[in-house]
């Protein structure tokens, strides 16, 4: 970021300069074969074209995670009669691939933000594939199917957090938003898609096989847009995206690195050099899996973090609610109940691009407070910028209309009136609660921005973890207290830590934020 011009300092002006046309064009003669100065760096050499095609594959791989977790609800009274275990034990599934969600980008993510985000993507979409054809086999071993669940969540779940990475190594801080609105849309869309095709699937089919036939079709066609379209973009690795190619094509770059969308400017081609055995041993290297878990140790990370997870935790435990809502107090068969995750679809789809741009303007309005200019090339440091206060701002009014929602949406399923009314309130659910999401996760890789995916697996360890959790107790509270009165407990709890976070992360974040970096950078 850059200061405005102070209109108070001396310039030239053409109707007082005292020198004529002719020695000004002297001057500028003699200026020109002067050295010139140096140029900004580019933050980044892929444009808006490359970073739309980004967006896409993106989003397409980060909705894998909660697809492929939510495709698997209406497939519960069938699991239970297949390998003839109780209710309880088809919940432990679930339950377990949360827990394994919650680990798997603890161990990927600091992997891609040393070695690079391509080879880990390939990697973990090669297990998640393998896996669903696993499951699409085995019909009878209640211990395979827990097993397979497992790997298929190790496989899927490491996406999310290297698709934040991957938004951090493209776009400057003032540009964020708009990328991450729809990319961590489709997230949420995958959590509310997954029971519509889960449910239509099985009740064409009557059984489990073809939707796990269908996770091999999607795995498998990730796999041949991410080898074919996505380049390396991890800093560590290629820097603004243009360095470490060498001139010469070889399978082992092409691997690793990816397609050359834009190729090498004038500058890195005279400076590329074949790879050396001594760089590709620079480029291996594994993360610590511990990184993660120290950075929730901090207090302003520990904070984002967990606001940024708790309302996650309770959508997710209520859309594993849904099908015994549907299905028993309304008779709604799977394809209907499949279609019942619509309007949540619909809230979180909208509020996600409308929150995007949103944020990108409360970002500018921000830098416009403090007298400072955003820059869209170089990007800006925010060592001495309020990002805090540009993230959070104006959401007050988002965390009520949200709270009174989901509040009501538990009494709604408790009394049971007209179907529409729940339907509509999921939808205000899920739009203000993108807004609540995204604030705190985009906040969350613009304060880590050296190792943006390890910040975002520490974020995904704790929402995959609070949601386990949540999924687990719903059940036995539901019983005991009633759905009414579960929501509303639920909103009491993430109400309160979030309202106390909008009020407390602008104001003190960025003082937490300076004190973590300068320990770090005596450490």
């Amino acid at each position: 970021m850059t200061r405005p011009e102070n209109p108070s300092l001396p310039r030239d002006d053409p109707e007082t300069d005292e020198n004529t046309p002719s020695e000004r064009t002297d001057k500028r003669e003699e200026t020109s074969s002067e050295p010139k100065a140096a140029t900004i760096q580019p933050y980044t050499i892929f444009g808006k074209r490359h970073k739309r095609v980004l967006t896409v594959l993106l989003a397409t791989a980060s909705l894998t995670s909660p697809f492929t977790q939510t495709v698997y609800l209406p497939l519960l009274p069938l699991l239970g009669e297949r390998y003839a275990v109780s209710n309880q034990s088809v919940n432990l599934t679930i339950t377990f691939y949360s827990i394994v969600q919650a680990v798997t980008p603890a161990l990927f993510a600091p992997f891609s933000d040393n070695t690079g985000r391509r080879p880990v993507t390939l990697f973990t979409f090669l297990i998640y594939t393998v896996a669903s054809l696993a499951l699409a086999l085995v019909k009878s071993e209640y211990v395979g199917l827990l097993i397979l669940r497992g790997l298929q969540a190790l496989g899927a779940s490491a996406s999310v957090s290297i698709a934040y990475g991957i938004i951090a190594d493209v776009c400057v801080p003032s540009e964020r938003g708009s990328m991450i609105g729809p990319v961590m849309s489709a997230t949420n869309v995958g959590t509310l898609l997954g029971p519509i095709f889960g449910g239509l699937i099985a009740w064409r089919s009557g059984g489990q096989e073809w939707v796990f036939w269908g996770l091999v079709i999607f795995g498998t066609v990730n796999i041949g847009f991410i080898a074919g379209c996505l380049p390396e973009t991890a800093r560590s690795v290629v820097g603004d995206g243009s360095q470490g190619r060498s001139r010469q094509f070889s399978l082992k770059q092409w691997m690793l690195l990816g397609p050359s969308w834009i190729g090498l400017p004038d500058v890195e081609k005279r400076q590329a050099v074949d790879s050396t055995p001594e760089e590709s041993k620079r480029r291996v290297r594994f993360g610590n899996p511990l990184a993660s878990l120290k950075i929730m140790l901090w207090k302003d990370a520990a904070f984002i973090i967990v606001l940024g997870g708790v309302n996650y935790a309770v959508w997710n435990s209520f859309l594993a609610m849904m099908p015994s809502i549907y299905e028993n107090d309304y008779g709604w068969n799977q394809l209907e109940v499949g279609l019942a995750y619509l309007p949540g679809a619909v809230g979180v789809i909208s509020g996600g691009v409308v929150n995007g741009r949103w944020m990108d303007h409360k970002y500018r309005k921000t830098a416009g407070e403090v007298g400072l200019i955003v820059d869209g090339v170089a990007g800006d440091d925010l060592d001495n910028f309020p990002i805090e206060k540009a993230r959070c701002r104006d959401l007050f009014f988002v965390w009520i209309v949200y709270n009174a929602s989901l509040a009501s949406l538990g009494w709604v399923v408790q009394i049971k009136p007209h179907v529409a009314i729940s339907l509509v309130l999921q939808a205000s659910v899920g739009f203000f609660g993108t807004f609540l999401f995204f604030c705190f996760n985009t906040l969350l890789i613009d304060v880590h921005p050296e190792s943006p995916s390890t910040a975002a697996a520490a974020a995904t360890v704790v929402r995959c973890g609070l949601s386990a959790l949540a999924v687990a107790i719903m059940q036995p509270l539901v019983q005991a207290i009633g759905r009414g009165w579960y929501l509303t407990l639920m909103t009491l709890l993430i109400g309160g830590a979030q309202g106390l976070g909008l009020w407390a992360i602008p104001r003190y974040g960025q003082d937490w934020r300076k004190k973590r970096r300068e320990k770090l950078r005596t450490e």
